[in-house]
């Protein structure tokens, strides 16, 4: 404790010792403290030894050094003095001499009123010549060579008026004149003759063809194609060749009386899963098998499948390589295996599309036998839109509602897809595979509100053309 005291009573002697120096700096000098402000040397009379505590008595040294500095250091004159202010005011300048007086104004003469000039006369404008009267021409601008017929007098009270007799005179001497050649046209010469035929048919000619039509029932020649055949003048064999292509001659009956979007099902039979041909048999609408044509037994399904009342699609794959020539002969041996197949479903592994020498055989080929086609999407479908265009039945799948791995639930969300799509595109295709649980899961979405807007409809009733 007593340490603590120590150490606090040290502590604050030195800060009242700071205090008191920095106080002491801070402060003026005492009024009794005059500063020297000259330099002058105290004068030899005056007794510097008292009061001082010096030696009273200098030594001969200091005396020699004190007169020596006295002849070298001149005495001050006082002109090294600061100078003192002045605090007197400065004299009054001198403004300079009197001026003389201002000089009054000159009286002005008379009463002061301002005087007016006499009034100038406005002048006018210069004026403009006055426009000159045009000079007739001495000739006329129309001709008068030959002279005009005069227009002759009119009889009041008639609505023509009357020829006179040099009038009627003239018309018929002009008649007469115009008969001579008739008399002479018997002597015409063969040449002649035909000469004038010919201007007469050419001018017949040029008049048909500036005839206005009067009938729109009239028929004119057109061209026809011989690639199809056609309805024309042979109505009936025309009928008869277009029913007998296997489009039409393999195709269910079909109708849409409420005239709904088409929406047709493809099954392909793959021959790897089983599936109840009862249940397929009794299915609500109309359904489409496919067939692969490298099957063995591609030709006892096909025809069990037609005698069942389905139509059947022959499954075809191209190689990527093909050439035109190996086209031809592959699609006649495919469509040689079985007499049941309303078309061509292109199939799932190289398929028709791989080039477009492959895609045109394929619809030369087509077109030959009369088959319809069915083909997988592949961007833009251009070698479907060409094939119809030419004349191939044919359409493209939309979507293939199963591969052989989807739940019915997925299967039956598809369908709905379809159906609404169909709506928009007037007709849609959807394919899956022949097994029990695809044929379980349309019949499960047949019952559905979504199956009633769509009329189920076999495969070729989705096939159509262009033109």
């Amino acid at each position: 404790m007593l340490r603590g005291l120590f150490s606090g009573v040290f502590w604050g002697a030195i800060l009242v010792g700071g205090v008191l120096a920095v106080t002491s700096l801070l402060s003026p000098l005492p009024a009794t403290v005059k500063p020297q402000t000259n330099a002058d040397a105290p004068a030899d009379t005056e007794d510097t030894s008292q009061g001082s505590g010096a030696v009273a008595q200098e030594s001969q040294a200091d005396a020699v050094m004190e007169e020596a500095i006295a002849t070298v250091v001149p005495e001050a004159d006082g002109s090294d003095a600061p100078p003192l202010s002045n605090t007197a005011s400065a004299p009054k300048p001198e403004t300079g001499t009197e001026t003389a007086a201002l000089a009054a104004p000159t009286a002005p003469e008379g009463d002061g009123v301002v005087a007016m000039n006499a009034e100038t006369p406005v002048l006018p404008n210069p004026q403009a010549e006055t426009p000159v009267v045009p000079v007739p021409d001495s000739e006329l601008s129309i001709s008068t060579n030959p002279t005009q017929s005069v227009a002759p007098d009119v009889v009041e009270n008639e609505a023509f008026p009357t020829p006179s007799e040099n009038d009627a005179a003239a018309e018929a001497e002009s008649l007469v004149t115009e008969a001579a050649p008739i008399e002479e046209a018997e002597d015409i010469t063969p040449s002649a003759e035909a000469a004038e035929k010919d201007m007469v048919d050419e001018a017949a000619v040029q008049e048909s063809l500036l005839k206005p039509a009067t009938d729109l029932n009239e028929t004119f020649e057109q061209r026809t194609s011989t690639r199809l055949p056609t309805v024309g003048a042979n109505e009936e064999e025309s009928v008869e060749a277009l029913a007998s292509r296997p489009v039409e001659a393999n195709a269910e009956q079909f109708e849409n009386a409420e005239e709904k979007p088409v929406m047709a099902i493809v099954l392909v039979d793959t021959g790897e899963a089983a599936f109840d041909m009862e249940a397929l048999e009794s299915f609500p609408y109309p359904l489409s098998i496919a067939v692969n044509t490298l099957d063995p037994n591609v030709a006892e399904k096909a025809a069990d499948y037609r005698a069942r009342g389905f139509e059947v699609l022959a499954m075809v794959d191209m190689p990527a390589d093909a050439s035109a020539g190996d086209v031809e002969q592959a699609m006649q041996a495919h469509l040689s295996v079985s007499d049941a197949f309303v078309g061509v479903m292109e199939g799932l592994d190289d398929g028709l599309q791989s080039s477009k020498v492959i895609s045109d055989q394929v619809t030369e080929a087509l077109l030959a036998s009369g088959h319809g086609l069915l083909m997988q999407a592949n961007g833009l479908n251009t070698a479907q839109k060409l094939a119809a265009k030419e004349g191939v039945p044919s359409n493209t799948v939309f979507r293939a509602f199963d591969t052989g791995e989807q739940t019915a639930v997925v299967m039956r969300r598809f369908l709905d897809g379809a159906a609404f799509k169909a709506g928009q595109e007037q007709g849609v295709v959807m394919v899956g595979q022949l097994r029990d649980e695809a044929i379980s899961a349309l019949l499960l979405w047949a019952l559905q509100d979504r199956a009633g807007t769509v009329a189920m409809a076999p495969v070729s009733a989705a096939l159509d053309t262009i033109n």
